[in-house]
């Protein structure tokens, strides 16, 4: 038994209002990565099914290789994303020592006591420079 084309039936019969096509072209903007998928996975966007999470972003990233219109009613969305994450160069900074530095306790721990070794070895090292010119 063949399944339906639900692209190709909305891109044929409804191309003024193809929501689950633009809905593709969204999901696949937001995905390129395994690492996407998780975060999308966490936040509960996402429900994997298939097991593995690089296979998710493998078919998300091949939704799209048909759809003719790039243009999407979620374009607002994406803008207003693009915008949050490109313009301020605090927040991606922020997301991105959140998510690799202080993702849990254990790494957050670490991180805060390798920049104490690291305050405290300049402090140490200008002291006896220091005390060796005096």
């Amino acid at each position: 038994m063949r399944r339906p084309n639900v692209r190709a039936l909305e891109q044929f019969l409804y191309p003024d209002s193809a929501y689950i096509c633009e809905y593709f072209l969204f999901i696949d903007k937001l995905v390129d990565t395994v690492e996407d998928v998780n975060l999308l996975i966490e936040s509960g966007v996402l429900v994997n099914k298939i097991g593995c999470n690089e296979t998710v972003a493998n078919l998300i990233n091949k939704l799209c290789v048909q759809i003719t219109d790039d243009v999407s009613c979620y374009g607002g969305v994406c803008g207003q994303l693009n915008k949050h994450y490109g313009i301020s160069f605090w927040n991606r900074h922020v997301a991105i020592l959140k998510g690799v530095y202080l993702k849990d306790l254990w790494t957050g721990s670490s991180t805060i006591l390798g920049l104490f070794v690291l305050v405290f070895s300049i402090i140490g090292t200008m002291k006896s420079l220091e005390h060796n010119l005096i």
